[in-house]
C-alpha cells in the first residue's frame, strides 16, 4: 500500500503538469467547485482536506465518484485514500491517465 500523500513533490508537480492537460485541470476544477461548492474567486488548487469546512467523509465518497464518472478512470481505495487535496487528486488521475 503507497503511503499517504498530501501534496505532489516538486518533481511530480512539473511531471503532472506535463501528464494533464489543462482541460483536464479545468475539468477537476469544476468538480472540486461542485463538490465543496466553492465560489469562482477560490483558488481551487490550494484546497486541501485538512483546511476545507466541508471536506468530510461524504464529501471525499463523492469527490472520488465524481472524479471516476468524469475522467472515466476507477480509483481504488489506496488511491482515493491518498486525494487530500486537489493537487494531490491531480496527481492520481494524471498517473492513471498517464
Amino acid at each position: 500500500m503507497r503511503a499517504q500523500r498530501d501534496a505532489p513533490t516538486r518533481s511530480e508537480s512539473t511531471h503532472i503538469f506535463h501528464l494533464m492537460k489543462s482541460a483536464d485541470d479545468a475539468r477537476l476544477e469544476a468538480i472540486f467547485r461542485a463538490v465543496f461548492e466553492l465560489p469562482e474567486a477560490q483558488d481551487v488548487t490550494t484546497v486541501r482536506q485538512i483546511s476545507e469546512k466541508k471536506w468530510d467523509s461524504l464529501a471525499h465518497a463523492m469527490l472520488v465518484a465524481a472524479i471516476e464518472s468524469e475522467f472515466s478512470l476507477s480509483i481504488d481505495i489506496a488511491e482515493a485514500l491518498e486525494m487530500t487535496s486537489f493537487e494531490a487528486a491531480r496527481l492520481v488521475i494524471a498517473e492513471k491517465l498517464a
